[in-house]
């Protein structure tokens, strides 16, 4: 379970670093600014060209945390069925954001999570690669059946 344990804990550090990414982007990311669409929120190009941060104030922080605390559940759990949880958890994250962007009217925190999409095909690789570790190790193949 170390392979899933390491896996795991990178894949924490890489949703880390996609956090930051998202809380520095660019309004346009989250809203219709950049073709030229503003809004009651985001009503002109200084305010499209701000941070997603600085419109969501400290709030951000929590919501850009969520996906980090998921990634973290498998390190403290290590098990097989733990870790597909997990991944299926960021994928919800992942479609919860690609929703509220597409079908919100105003930027909205849930837009967030739509940042994350790289990290759950990333996380069914490390929870598949760590299967098939564990496979290995007990000297059996994925569709043998257990001794």
């Amino acid at each position: 379970m170390i392979v899933m344990r390491v896996g795991w804990i990178v894949l924490a550090v890489v949703t880390v670093l996609l956090g930051i990414g998202a809380a520095t982007s660019p309004m346009l990311q989250i809203a219709e600014c950049e073709i030229g669409v503003y809004s009651r929120e985001v009503p002109n190009l200084e305010a499209c060209h701000a941070s997603i941060r600085s419109y969501f104030g400290t709030a951000v922080w929590p919501v850009l945390a969520v996906p980090v605390m998921v990634c973290l559940i498998p390190v403290f759990v290590p098990r097989q069925r733990v870790a597909w949880l997990a991944t299926a958890a960021l994928f919800a994250f992942s479609v919860v954001g690609f929703w509220a962007l597409v079908f919100s009217s105003k930027p909205t925190l849930a837009d967030l999570f739509g940042f994350f999409w790289p990290v759950v095909f990333l996380a069914a690789l490390v929870t598949g690669l760590a299967q098939v570790v564990n496979f290995r190790r007990n000297g059996r193949g994925p569709l043998q059946p257990a001794p």
